[in-house]
């Protein structure tokens, strides 16, 4: 199958679109990803600071607070918002490696079409 240089550019510009809107989703995440983690952080201090208050060993009042069920939960959204950021990421770094391959493809055609003449 022979791909024609108007695919080819139709393809590139519907990756560049994809990678625009997927750079604007990726800023939305990482304020999402980093929110998250302010909000465990917190918790996490707060519930520290509520054991040592309490009189609890201090060795293992960094253990017994990332167990409370709040902070808990809070570490598993702040992870997951991670985890989703970081595949953001990775979406982006495979439309970039797609744009790359339409260019090299656009080129090849151009070397080809030069070499015809």
């Amino acid at each position: 199958m022979t791909v024609t240089p108007q695919q080819i550019i139709d393809g590139m510009a519907e990756k560049n679109r994809l990678l625009t809107d997927k750079n604007d989703e990726s800023e939305a995440l990482s304020e999402k990803m980093a929110d998250a983690e302010r909000s465990y952080n917190k918790a996490l201090a707060k519930r520290m600071i509520a054991l040592k208050i309490e009189g609890q060993n201090i060795t293992l009042i960094e253990k017994i607070a990332k167990g409370d069920d709040t902070v808990a939960d809070l570490k598993y959204a702040s992870d997951v918002a991670t985890g989703v950021y970081k595949a953001s990421l990775s979406r982006i770094k495979s439309i970039t490696i797609a744009i790359d391959t339409y260019r090299s493809l656009l080129a090849w055609q151009k070397a080809e079409m030069l070499r015809s003449e």
